[in-house]
């Protein structure tokens, strides 16, 4: 005789036990026999989480990095889910190398449940708005190809301010400078160039700008912004 029962499989380790009585003819004693039988309920997952020199920069503009300066990429791999992923691998869409730091503390060379693995990844910075997202796939234990991903960015500055000081229409850069009568007023005109891809906020002049004052008077700082 064979019989059947049905369920939805649960999380995690399960267990039940079937038991069956016969009773055989002629005032015989009753048999009884058991067995166990057991599951696994999985859940496997993955996760990554990519970070920008030090900064989760999922979103535009990211941290702002000099043109040239290095850009160092790290990817956070997490296992959230209840069983092992084996053959782990994290590429970027940009092509930039991906390498392996750490963190299979029983190296047993699967991502096991708790476990985070880190990688990193260098380049330079290049100018303008920059995104890159790192990839992660890896396998569950039923051959399921698991799969995550996370962008970054950040923002390659340019920074370059230009400032051009003349004294009563003369680029006077070095002494003696233009020869003027005492008592003549004096005109020091600046001119300021920012040639940058970013805002530049406040800067601060020690000498005035564009105005007039008589010879001997002191200057006084202006503040532009």
């Amino acid at each position: 005789m064979t019989c059947t029962a049905s369920g939805t499989a649960a999380l995690g380790q399960y267990t039940n036990t079937a038991s069956a009585t016969g009773t055989p003819p002629g005032g015989l004693p009753d048999v009884n026999d058991t067995d166990d039988s057991h599951y696994y309920g999985t859940d496997a997952q993955i996760q990554v989480e990519k970070t920008t020199n030090g900064q989760d920069a999922d979103t535009a503009p990211g941290p702002y990095v000099p043109v040239g300066d290095p850009v160092t990429w790290t990817y956070a791999v997490t296992n959230p889910g209840n069983v092992a992923l084996t053959s782990v691998s994290v590429v970027d869409d940009q092509g930039v190398t991906v390498t392996f730091v750490g963190g299979d503390t029983n190296t047993n060379g699967s991502l096991d449940p708790g476990e985070t693995w880190t990688y990193t990844a260098t380049g330079t910075a290049v100018a303008g708005q920059y995104t890159n997202t790192g990839v992660v796939t890896a396998t569950s234990p039923l051959d399921a190809e698991l799969t995550a991903s996370d962008p970054s960015h950040y923002y390659g500055a340019i920074l370059d301010l230009t400032l051009e000081k003349s004294t009563n229409g003369q680029d006077s850069d070095s002494a003696p400078g233009a020869y003027l009568p005492v008592g003549l007023a004096v005109t020091w005109a600046e001119r300021n160039e920012a040639v940058s891809m970013v805002a530049i906020g406040d800067w601060v002049s020690q000498s005035p700008r564009c105005c007039s004052q008589a010879a001997g008077s002191s200057p006084r700082a202006r503040r532009r912004t």
